[in-house]
């Protein structure tokens, strides 16, 4: 039998045969049971042929496995304890074949739901059964790993009938439909498939959901990724998914090469129906998972900072040179725990050490000294008047600093990119509070906000404090400043108040205020960055969501907030 018309068939359950046994809803014991009394009732169920259940197979016949689960329950109850309108029949046979046993209070003509798998929820309804995608409850919690077999644990059925009593036992039919669809997946990249094929992400689609067997829907429905980690190289994967309108899902394919392939649908056509088997070719592209950078406004601004440290090698990377590790980061961070309340003395560096230097603010153009924070290194700096975003000059003495250390995938960005930065998002001025517990201010740029919002700088109930990239300050209650999450920084851009270097003396403003670095040269003498601040003034906090048109002299050391170069 193949593999569609398995997926597609509708199961057929007759109920049959049964033995008897007394009530514990009837009074006499002992006594024959009425038809159209409501009364426990031993119940068997025969199957015909399974040729969609339990273990499912391409080419033969499926299977019922002893001991399969099911579970009963009564849709037409009207016994005094709701208790007994639900109960767990099991199947008592291999085969195509076989008997599904159990018990259950019901009387002439009540209507039975019947799901599978069948387990008792504890502490909750047992007419709302959990169907989950990601994880089988019937398989020791594991997910799914792309084989055809393994689809029996995600095996989601339902089927409704009524019920026919003779004394303490009763008959029957109910025919069982699948909740899920199935899709069939082949993929290629550049027109070759895929055949080494390890795990797959799917997201955007229906994770889990919760059946009502009274109601005979789904409900509670989830939306997330279904992941599928296949313990050998695959060149086609099975998922078991519910159905749904829209079908817009996002595939990531990882390969025994470890290389990774993405496509997104971005225009919903398709509406999964139960119980059908979709073959789709996708064609995906090669990407870099989890990435360092969010694109916003066409341009892949970095997550991190730039940073330099004596030793530290990173592939890719100019000995020294790296990102920071997370996007909160600064090298002074642990230094500054109340930022605004009294913690913005001058912070001095320690004594400048060629041979141990861990710095992240720079001179604007300067690539031989660019970390050398020593006074005599002051005026060593690019007199250039041209932008200098990736460009580098040939004895590397002066240039794009991002596109030196990271050879040539990074680059400073542009004045206008900031700009453009600005227009697409809601600036947010707030704290992210570290795992360490040291509360760190910045600036998050948000994408993800209504149109009314972007080019704006808002407080954390999205009121518009002031136009963004303007001048000036703004005082605010001290309580409208957001706090950031750890999820905030997935798709929204952080820029934490990492401090000014420009007396050659001290660290100035750490905490407080920032300034990174734009490849726009403004004269011989002075380019444009991004400067940022926010301190506390009383009973109110100031706050400035910084401009990128200010003259800004090159022999200033700020930080500096790469783009990815897209090759």
């Amino acid at each position: 039998m193949n593999f569609k018309k398995i997926y597609g068939l509708i199961l057929g359950v007759v109920a049959a045969g049964l033995t008897s046994c007394s009530s514990d809803l009837n009074n006499e014991e002992k006594a024959p049971v009425s038809p159209n009394e409501t009364a426990k009732r031993t119940l068997s169920i025969s199957t015909g042929d399974a040729k969609t259940r339990s273990e499912v197979k391409i080419d033969a016949d499926n299977k019922w496995v002893t001991g399969d689960k099911f579970m009963a329950y009564n849709r037409t109850f009207t016994g005094p304890s709701s208790e007994s309108r639900f109960g767990i029949l099991t199947a008592s046979s291999t085969g195509t074949r076989t008997t599904l046993e159990g018990v259950i209070a019901c009387k002439d003509n009540d209507e039975l739901g019947i799901f599978y798998p069948g387990s008792y929820v504890t502490g909750h309804d047992q007419g709302k059964m959990p169907v989950i995608m990601t994880a089988s409850y019937i398989n020791g919690n594991k997910g799914q790993d792309g084989s055809v077999e393994n689809l029996k644990y995600f095996d989601y059925s339902y089927g409704k009938g009524k019920v026919t009593v003779n004394g303490a036992s009763a008959s029957g039919s109910v025919d069982m439909k699948k909740l899920y669809s199935v899709l069939e997946l082949d993929f290629t990249a550049g027109g070759v498939k895929l055949t080494n094929i390890k795990k797959l992400v799917l997201s955007n689609v229906l994770t889990e959901a919760v059946y009502n067997i009274p109601n005979n829907k789904l409900e509670e429905i989830e939306t997330g990724a279904i992941e599928v980690n296949s313990p050998v190289a695959l060149e086609k994967v099975y998922v078991a998914i519910l159905p749904q309108n829209g079908f817009s899902p996002t595939f990531e394919v990882y390969t025994t090469d470890n290389k990774s392939y993405r496509f997104a649908v971005n225009a919903p056509t398709l509406n999964l129906v139960a119980a059908k088997v979709y073959p789709f070719t996708v064609q995906v592209k090669e990407f870099t998972p989890n990435p360092p950078y969010i694109e916003i406004g066409g341009v892949k601004w970095g997550k991190y900072n730039l940073q330099y440290s004596t030793g530290t090698k990173v592939n890719g990377w100019v000995d020294g040179y790296h990102l920071a590790e997370n996007p909160w980061d600064y090298y002074t961070t642990d230094d500054i725990k109340t930022p605004l309340n009294g913690d913005r003395a001058p912070m001095k560096p320690n004594p400048f050490d060629p041979n141990n230097v861990q710095f992240d603010h720079f001179r604007w153009g300067d690539i031989e000294k660019a970390y050398d924070y020593r006074y005599a290194a002051k005026t060593h700096y690019w007199d250039t008047t041209n932008d200098i975003s990736g460009v580098v000059k040939s004895d590397k003495e002066y240039g794009d600093l991002a596109t030196y250390a990271s050879n040539g995938k990074w680059r400073l960005p542009k004045a206008q990119e900031f700009d453009k930065l600005m227009s697409n998002t809601a600036e947010y001025i707030g704290y992210y509070v570290n795992d360490k517990g040291n509360t760190i201010y910045g600036v998050l740029f948000d994408p993800n906000v209504p149109q009314n919002l972007k080019n704006k700088v808002v407080d954390k109930n999205n009121v518009v404090i002031r136009p963004s990239n303007q001048s000036g300050k703004t005082g605010i209650s001290n309580d409208r400043l957001r706090k950031f999450e750890k999820s905030d920084f997935e798709s929204a851009l952080f820029f934490p108040m990492a401090g000014v270097y420009d007396d050659y003396n001290n660290l100035m403003k750490v905490g407080t205020g920032a300034g990174y670095w734009t490849s726009t040269s403004f004269s011989s003498t002075q380019a444009k960055a991004f400067m940022p601040q926010v301190f506390n003034n009383g009973s109110t906090t100031e706050v400035f969501g910084g401009l990128t048109n200010t003259r800004l002299v090159k022999s200033n050391m700020y930080s500096i907030r790469p783009v990815y170069i897209d090759k």
